[in-house]
């Protein structure tokens, strides 16, 4: 215990050092859709819009609530590494302070896929929708989250608290995994069990980052994630609205 008291203290003190050499930790960011990354929603467009008006209703939330801050295990000499992982990250109380996103997963997402959608001309109108009857529509996009998992894995390459110099000079001072996975299917309004098309999605993005760059990408990573997912099913859904629109259609 005294160990592992010991050594989130150094944690802290390398904590502290990386704010420093950031000038200042970036802190909170809002949802922000399309990406910023980007600045654009998908650019793959329907000839001509299916005769119907669809909502898009919150995400059903399955996700696991797990959590592991093992960070400080890289402050540990000939320790390689720390890592950190959040199922639900937007929960997280006292994350890392580089990454902490505020968002709403099942409405923000939801939110982003009728912005999607309408973008991309699938139908003639799109709107996020609290619930069916908030809007009239002959159709709904329903969908189900399945995964958000964040990990973050610290380098301090065995040197403990040393191995900040190494961040310095340049080496990354870590490795960031977004993991996105969701379900979305597109029913009668009035009748949700009817399935019209269904997709799911996942995307999985990496990438190194140091107090010299990246750090921006890692907060921004969900917004970039949700659009790469999304890709296949704007494609797939734009195709049938072009070749078969009737598919698109209750029936």
């Amino acid at each position: 215990m005294m160990r592992i008291s010991f050594a989130r203290r150094v944690a802290s003190l390398v904590a502290i050092l990386g704010c420093l050499l950031l000038t200042g930790c970036l802190g909170n960011r809002d949802w922000q859709y399309p990406p910023s990354s980007t600045g654009s929603y998908l650019s793959t467009k329907a000839a001509a819009s299916v005769s119907a008006r669809a909502i898009v209703l919150p995400l059903e939330d399955l996700r696991g609530e797990g959590v592991k801050e093992e960070y400080w295990k890289a402050t540990i000499p000939l320790v390689p590494y720390g890592d950190t992982k959040y199922e639900r990250p937007e929960t997280v109380k006292s994350p890392e302070e580089v990454d902490v996103l505020r968002f709403d997963p099942p409405q923000d997402f939801a939110k982003s896929i009728a912005a999607e959608l309408s973008q991309a001309g699938v139908y003639t109108s799109v709107t996020f929708a609290k619930d069916e009857q908030q809007y009239p529509a002959e159709v709904a996009f329903r969908g189900r989250i399945r995964s958000t998992e964040w990990k973050r894995r610290l380098y301090t390459y065995l040197l403990g608290p040393i191995g900040v110099v190494f961040w310095i000079v340049g080496l990354p001072m870590s490795e960031t995994t977004t993991e996105l996975e969701l379900d979305l299917q597109l029913t009668p309004v009035n009748d949700p069990t009817k399935v019209l098309w269904s997709m799911t999605m996942d995307f999985e993005g990496k990438q190194f980052d140091s107090p010299y760059y990246g750090l921006e990408n890692a907060v921004e990573s969900y917004p970039l994630a949700l659009q790469e997912a999304l890709k296949p099913a704007i494609a797939d859904l734009v195709g049938l609205a072009n070749q078969d629109p009737k598919r698109l259609l209750p029936r």
